[in-house]
């Protein structure tokens, strides 16, 4: 799993069943544990559309 940033914060991106999954861990760099979910969203089709909107 590779880790990017969005928001100075950790995140994990994957796809799964044609949906995003967005999986945000903890910003601190010496977090007990830097793999934990802080929170996730998953992004269908429909949400990305209105996410484009906005941009």
């Amino acid at each position: 799993m590779a880790k990017d940033e969005i928001g100075g914060r950790p995140v994990t991106i994957t796809k799964e069943d044609g949906k995003i999954k967005v999986v945000f861990h903890p910003a601190a760099s010496g977090a007990k544990h830097p793999d934990a979910r802080m929170f996730q969203i998953t992004l269908g089709k429909a949400d990305l559309e209105k996410l484009k909107k906005a941009f």
